[in-house]
């Protein structure tokens, strides 16, 4: 098409902010856990894998995973309330679609005692994201991912 500049621009600007997140979060880049999670009422609970795009950029950006969230895999589904654990991390970014269903289920798993034994609970580390988190990975939302760690990693601490 003839764009190869906007293109390759688009990518030095990604790796310009994946540099800039990286010195900004200093040491604790190599300590923080990020874990990434979503849910709906028919689906149930799920975490994202390193082969998501989610799990691309943090991978880019240096951040620890979970143990049970590194691995080759896009996700990891059907996580019932009894291993909820394995959602946990430092820092939890939990994925609202913004359906009203979705947005009823996520109020109840919030209220149910497995969740409140989650360290990312416990230490006020949960951030709930908007659906692009979940998208396909175009660049409008690789940057607005960009734009939320920026916001709960690096503006908040």
């Amino acid at each position: 098409m003839g764009k190869e500049d906007v293109s390759q621009q688009l990518m030095d600007d990604y790796w310009q902010r994946i540099e800039n997140i990286k010195q900004a979060l200093g040491p604790q880049l190599d300590q923080l856990e990020v874990s990434v999670a979503n849910s709906s009422l028919e689906h149930g609970i799920w975490v994202l894998g390193e082969d998501h795009f989610v799990g691309e950029v943090l991978n880019d950006i240096g951040l620890q995973r979970p143990l049970s969230q590194r691995g080759d895999f896009f996700y990891i589904d059907d996580i019932s309330i009894e291993k909820l654990s394995n959602i946990d991390g430092d820092v939890l970014f939990f994925v609202s679609m913004g359906r009203g269903q979705d947005e009823e289920y996520q109020e109840k798993l919030q209220e149910d005692s497995l969740w409140q034994k989650l360290n990312a609970v416990q230490n006020e580390q949960v951030y709930f994201v908007d659906g692009y988190w979940q998208e396909a990975g175009s660049i409008l939302a690789i940057n607005a991912v960009l734009d939320d760690i920026e916001k709960y990693l690096i503006d908040e601490s």
